[in-house]
């Protein structure tokens, strides 16, 4: 009998792969490809993304391809070549960019069934388009914006305006937002000078010390502004001591109704102008809160195409918004109004009209201080309540705005909590965080957050 022995270096299995574990480490090895090949799939879709987005912004002055390929070879995504493809798609509101990014991501365990190689491939696409947008800036210069301090500064409230103001002028009218966006100046103090819009508003013209309308407690139901030659015109008149005068000798003019160089400014996107406009920015007596208000709106209703229309016109309206106000609720249109104050809503003082009939008379109110109790006021005794039928015509206009899809922005400056001016401008706001209560330069840092925020609605 022959024993057969048996080799020992052939018998012995340890460490030996069965067929079974080499299937095993051969799917594992796979889906350790696959799973790398999704990261980098993943990650080379948000480069492209995060490229695309990059180049379909309206101030964007780079070519579309550089910027697309800047974002994909700052990520290092491939050690193989990097194929991209990009069109773009602009005009004056909007740029739309296209791009396409691949390359070929080389294999560890694939290859060893034949696969070297895997494709990572990434689509992406992304426009920007401005809408239109129509914004009324309505800015408070009463005696106290001339003569108050701010902030615990050595400046005047009025100086902080005039550079805050501008700011915001020159950051909602970028250059790439130029053609699609309109703003109105509103400045008021007692009442508004309408400017252009004095003689479509007006009747008979009673004097040329300044030009603005008096409107009728009816007008603060509605947001059209009057019907053309159907209101009286403001006498010229101080009530409050001239912040101007001796013993003051503050930026101020004389008069209730601002002089013309402080007259609205109605749908103008020139930087300049608006800034230099602002820069000459004085005080005038009172804070008719209200009356800029209807003005503001008033500019963003549609009823008052016509009015641009007239203005096209004259030469004073850009010509491409000559169908400006647009409609309410138009997805493709924003409405915006800013309104900044530093006081109270105030009662507004007339004289009587048998001290304004003749042009002595008037001569004579528009250079000489009227007092309190003075006989030729009218109705003296009912100020106070006169002061809050003033609020309350201020606070309907605010929510006719908001009714209307206009959103609504509001500043108060220098106010106390709790004051009227407070309460006005925080329920006028479209929300609690459209509304700003600061003091000092921090108007600054509010008009340019409005403006950031307007920019991206």
């Amino acid at each position: 009998m022959y024993a057969f022995e048996r080799n020992n270096l052939i018998d012995d299995e340890r460490g030996a792969l069965t067929p079974l574990m080499l299937v095993l480490f051969i799917s594992t090895g796979v889906a350790l490809d696959l799973i790398r090949h999704d990261a980098k799939r993943s990650d080379l879709q948000d480069a492209l993304d995060r490229g695309v987005l990059a180049a379909a912004a309206l101030t964007q002055v780079v070519d579309a391809e550089i910027t697309v390929r800047e974002f994909l070879e700052n990520r290092a995504l491939s050690e193989n070549d990097l194929n991209v493809l990009v069109s773009s798609d602009a005009a004056l509101n909007y740029r739309r960019i296209d791009a396409g990014a691949e390359y070929e991501m080389n294999t560890t365990f694939l290859r060893m069934v034949g696969l070297g190689k895997l494709k990572v491939a990434a689509r992406s696409a992304a426009i920007q388009g401005a809408r239109d947008v129509e914004v009324s800036l309505v800015l408070d210069i009463s005696g106290s914006m001339a003569r108050e301090n701010t902030g615990g500064t050595s400046l005047k409230r009025l100086d902080v305006l005039r550079d805050a103001a501008s700011g915001f002028v020159d950051a909602i009218l970028t250059p790439a937002a130029i053609p699609t966006t309109s703003l109105s100046l509103v400045p008021f103090s007692g009442q508004v000078n309408a400017g252009p819009l004095f003689d479509m508003l007006n009747g008979t013209r009673i004097h040329n010390y300044s030009s603005c309308t008096e409107f009728a407690d009816s007008d603060f139901d509605t947001t059209m502004l009057p019907t053309a030659n159907s209101r009286a015109q403001v006498p010229h008149f101080q009530w409050f001591t001239f912040e101007g005068g001796p013993g003051r000798n503050h930026e101020a003019e004389w008069g209730w109704c601002p002089s013309d160089g402080q007259a609205i400014t109605p749908l103008s996107n020139d930087p300049d102008s608006l800034k230099a406009q602002i820069a000459g920015f004085v005080g005038h007596d009172g804070t008719g809160t209200k009356n800029g208000m209807k003005f503001g709106l008033g500019l963003l209703d549609p009823s008052s195409q016509p009015i641009t229309a007239a203005l096209v016109g004259a030469g004073t309206v850009d010509p491409a918004f000559e169908t400006r106000p647009g409609a309410y609720h138009d997805a493709g249109r924003l409405k915006v109004i800013v309104v900044m104050t530093d006081g109270n809503i105030q009662y507004q003082q007339r004289p009587e009209a048998s001290a304004y009939d003749t042009a002595s008379e008037r001569t004579n109110l528009a250079s000489n201080q009227l007092a309190s109790g003075d006989s030729i006021l009218n109705n003296p005794s009912k100020r106070t309540n006169d002061e809050a039928d003033r609020v309350a015509q201020f606070a309907s206009l605010c929510d006719l705005a908001k009714q209307n899809g206009v959103i609504v922005f509001t500043i108060g400056f220098d106010v106390s909590v709790g004051s009227p001016a407070y309460d006005s401008m925080r329920g006028c706001a479209s929300s609690a965080s459209h509304f700003y209560d600061v003091d000092g330069l921090e108007l600054n840092a509010a008009f340019q957050q409005i403006a950031t925020t307007v920019s991206k609605l």
